[in-house]
């Protein structure tokens, strides 16, 4: 877990760890990564790290909580005209490093539980919010499908552009409700 006091200087600090851990992808995959790694990458101390976070899978941990607050609050500037799944799935691809790692390490949970703690402000999901199961259930469905089309895509090597991954998903979703498989 993370625990970012409500401080410039502890968010400065919590900044430049996901700043180094972001440096520290760049030659290493995660599970080869240590705290001493991410020291050196963003010039924090041991204590400082520990200050904020219980482990290093926090650090991703709180990377997708800010990234699905961006897509949420509609500060995501490429996408703001953007239906909201593709403002999920532009900005996901943007930042596949971290959705990368998350495959490879098997956190894939990290990703749904980011998703379900930041969805539950959306206007449009208001409607949800008076029946807290058919929330999680509402969630964990979208959530499934995005992280099995991202996992799949990751697994492929990343080789499908955005536009042809939007196009499988488009299609794959035309063939299940021909199938009906959904209803």
């Amino acid at each position: 877990m993370y625990h970012i006091k409500n401080d410039r200087r502890a968010r400065k600090s919590a900044e430049l760890i996901c700043l180094g851990l972001m440096a520290c992808l760049e030659e290493k995959n995660f599970d080869e990564i240590t705290v001493s790694d991410i020291q050196r990458a963003s010039s924090v101390s041991r204590s400082t790290f520990y200050r904020s976070f219980d482990t290093l899978p926090d650090v991703l941990s709180l990377l997708c909580d800010q990234g699905f607050e961006e897509i949420f609050s509609g500060s995501y500037a490429p996408a703001r005209e953007m239906p909201l799944k593709e403002k999920v799935f532009s900005y996901w691809f943007e930042h596949s490093r971290i959705l990368v790692e998350l495959v490879r390490i098997h956190r894939t949970d990290i990703f749904l539980n980011s998703f379900r703690k930041t969805a539950l402000g959306l206007e449009s999901l208001r409607f949800l919010a008076a029946d807290p199961a058919r929330y999680d259930y509402f969630v964990s469905m979208i959530v499934g499908v995005m992280v099995g089309v991202l996992v799949t895509w990751v697994e492929h090597g990343e080789t499908e552009s955005r536009e042809e991954v939007r196009s499988v998903i488009r299609d794959e979703f035309e063939t299940i409700s021909g199938l009906g498989i959904m209803g």
